[in-house]
């Protein structure tokens, strides 16, 4: 993103610069950011509407949604997605809790005290007179304060909304009911039309629960822009979650949460992931169905994004011309994944725990996460464990298999 100065700002919407730097005073230059005495201004920022002009009191040409909890995991996810629908973003939170700079760069953040009400009545003046909508996040961390105060929080945001507006709540506690959002679903029906529904989060109990953020923050938005005329109406989403148990690993899964849970752990890949696999080459890995061609996909857009990604694929070399023509190794060649070649018999002969350890394959994520496949016989498709010691194991025999590593590119020639 480029900025400008305050005078080419001027400049180019044809205004004084005195009134743009009073415009970024009162907070109402989308993106503004203040470094020491100076202001930088996104170049795309439209110029806001005059308010000297009667006719700002009937239009309003901005969509505002205010995020209640905006610093935990499900709000930064939301707000890419709410500015993609054209929102500008503001959000609440507690006044000592921290919040990631970054994914909150260019929003305007409204710091309170949720357990003073006068703290909340301050922090209130200090925000728009109008919003489209509002996203109230409720996790295990909120405050029973906050709870209590939370109605009173929302009616008074309601006046600033009108039949076109709409409040989502999103309850990520465990066991969390939607009787109070029922109860103010019904208010504000009668008071003002503006619509009120809610997402409940539902997950079993584990030592550990891991959540897709991303998708949940797609429910939410889905709720906020998607219903036009729906209020008082709760969902409930199991958030993709993944519970593991106190030795760091999940149940054995079915196929279809199997490769969800791939496609949530791949999708987070960036330059600074490292994906580490070994694969037996089994038949029932390389078929043609959706599930496997995803996985594929997925590996692809990894390396594409500037993953590092190594691959093994331990088979005998009696078979490489069974393999020399398989599509799925000729596309993973001609990538930025690093593909090599273990010779089966060789490994069985001189080190045959690796084959042990490796099973029926898996892939390995930094030196966190295992992603194991199950055998074929097995009515489960595969596992994820965060076991440091498993991980550890897996990690130590990916590298003892890389001394053994040919390059699959001149082993198929």
């Amino acid at each position: 993103m480029s900025y400008l100065s305050i005078k080419e700002i001027a400049e180019k919407w044809r205004i004084s610069e005195r009134r743009i730097m009073r415009l970024c005073q009162e907070n109402r230059i989308d993106g503004a950011v203040k470094n020491g005495k100076v202001w930088r201004i996104p170049e795309e920022t439209k110029k806001p509407l005059d308010k000297r002009s009667k006719i700002s009191t009937y239009i309003n040409v901005e969509r505002r949604v205010i995020v209640a909890n905006v610093n935990t995991e499900i709000g930064y996810d939301l707000l890419p997605l709410l500015k993609k629908e054209g929102y500008i973003v503001e959000g609440i939170c507690e006044e000592k809790s921290k919040i990631d700079n970054d994914k909150l760069k260019n929003i305007k953040i409204l710091k309170t005290d949720f357990e003073n009400r006068d703290a909340l009545e301050k922090m209130l003046k200090k925000t728009n007179r109008y919003y489209d909508g509002l996203i109230f996040i409720d996790t295990d961390k909120s405050s029973e304060k906050l709870l209590k105060n939370k109605e009173w929080l929302v009616i008074q945001l309601v006046r600033k909304m009108d039949v076109e507006s709409s409040i989502v709540f999103v309850n990520n506690r465990q066991n969390a009911k939607a009787k109070l959002e029922m109860k103010l679903a019904k208010k504000t029906k009668t008071r003002n039309g503006v619509r009120m529904n809610a997402l409940n989060l539902e997950t079993s109990e584990g030592h550990k629960i891991v959540l897709n953020f991303e998708q949940i923050a797609e429910d939410v938005c889905s709720l906020l822009t998607g219903f036009k005329n729906t209020t008082g109406m709760a969902l409930t989403t199991d958030g993709g979650y993944l519970a593991f148990d106190k030795k760091g690993r999940t149940e054995n899964l079915e196929t279809g949460i199997f490769y969800r849970a791939i496609d949530f752990y791949f999708k987070k890949l960036n330059q600074k992931s490292h994906l580490w696999c070994a694969s037996m080459m089994l038949e029932d890995e390389w078929t043609e169905e959706p599930l496997e061609m995803n996985f594929r996909v997925n590996n692809l857009e990894a390396a594409n994004r500037g993953a590092k990604i190594e691959r093994i694929f331990i088979f005998r070399k009696s078979e490489l011309k069974k393999f020399r023509n398989n599509k799925t190794l000729q596309i993973y060649m001609q990538s930025k994944i690093k593909t090599m070649f273990v010779d089966y018999h060789e490994i069985l002969e001189k080190e045959p725990k690796l084959i042990k350890i490796v099973g029926n394959g898996w892939d390995g994520i930094d030196k966190d996460t295992l992603i194991v496949d199950l055998p074929e016989e097995s009515k489960q498709r595969g596992y994820v464990s965060i076991s440091p010691k498993e991980v550890k194991k897996a990690y130590e025999c990916f590298q003892r298999l890389k001394t053994y590593a040919q390059d699959l590119k001149e082993v198929l020639k």
